[in-house]
C-alpha cells in the first residue's frame, strides 16, 4: 500500500515540476530567441503592405514533406485516410516594418528536414485582426501553382482588400459580426461582392 502511494505521489510531483517548472521555462526560453527573418542567414520570402493601425497582420506557412527517410503520417479531412508524409503549420507573426501602419512578415522558401521528411513550402495564408473581428479579414491564400490552368503572379503582383467592414445582412435581419472586403490586383478590381473566405491566388 505504502508502495503505491508513492508511485502516485511521484506521477502527481512529476506533473506539477512539468507545469509550473519545465513548460514555463520552455516558453520562457522561446521568447528570447530571435524570430526567423532576424540573421542574415535566413531565407525568406518577404511579404509586406500597408494596413490600419490597429490591425494585427500574421501568416501561417503550410508544409509537406515525403521521401524514403520520413517516419511522419498525415490525415486526410476530405477522405479520412492516414498516409505517409509530414504536415506542418507554422505561424509567423512577428512585423519587421518599423511603422504602425504597415507590416513586413518573413517565411522560409526553402526545404528542410523534419523527422526524416523533405518539408517543402505548400501554401501561405496571411490575415488581420482586431478589436472588432478576432476571426481573421482580408485573408489571403498563397499557393504554389501546379496546374495548367492556374495562372501564376509575379512576387512583385501589388494585391489589395479595399472597403473592409461588416454589412447588414436583409435576408438574416442582421448586421455580420465580421469584416467582408472587396479585393484587388495591380489596380483592378476582382471581387463583385464583398468576400468573408479567403482569396487565393497562386505565385
Amino acid at each position: 500500500m505504502k508502495t503505491g502511494f508513492k508511485v502516485i505521489f511521484a506521477v502527481i510531483g512529476f506533473f506539477i515540476v512539468m507545469f509550473y517548472v519545465v513548460y514555463p521555462l520552455a516558453e520562457w526560453y522561446e521568447s528570447r530567441q530571435p524570430p526567423f527573418g532576424s540573421s542574415s542567414e535566413d531565407q525568406y520570402i518577404v511579404i509586406r503592405g500597408k494596413k490600419p493601425i490597429d490591425a494585427h497582420i500574421t501568416a501561417y506557412g503550410t508544409f509537406f514533406g515525403g521521401g524514403e527517410t520520413c517516419k511522419s503520417f498525415s490525415w486526410s479531412a476530405s477522405d479520412g485516410k492516414k498516409r505517409k508524409g509530414g504536415k506542418a503549420d507554422i505561424l509567423f507573426e512577428h512585423n519587421f516594418s518599423e511603422s504602425n501602419d504597415s507590416y513586413e512578415i518573413r517565411l522560409p522558401f526553402h526545404n528542410f528536414i523534419s523527422s526524416g521528411c523533405d518539408m517543402k513550402l505548400h501554401q501561405i495564408e496571411v490575415e488581420a485582426k482586431n478589436d472588432f473581428d478576432q476571426v481573421g479579414f482580408a485573408k489571403l491564400r498563397l499557393y504554389k501553382t501546379n496546374k495548367n490552368n492556374e495562372k501564376p503572379l509575379s512576387f512583385s503582383t501589388f494585391i489589395e482588400a479595399k472597403n473592409c467592414e461588416p454589412y447588414y445582412s436583409e435576408k438574416f435581419n442582421r448586421w455580420t459580426n465580421g469584416f467582408g472586403c472587396y479585393y484587388y490586383i495591380n489596380g483592378k478590381k476582382k471581387s463583385q461582392d464583398q468576400e468573408f473566405n479567403a482569396y487565393t491566388v497562386y505565385y
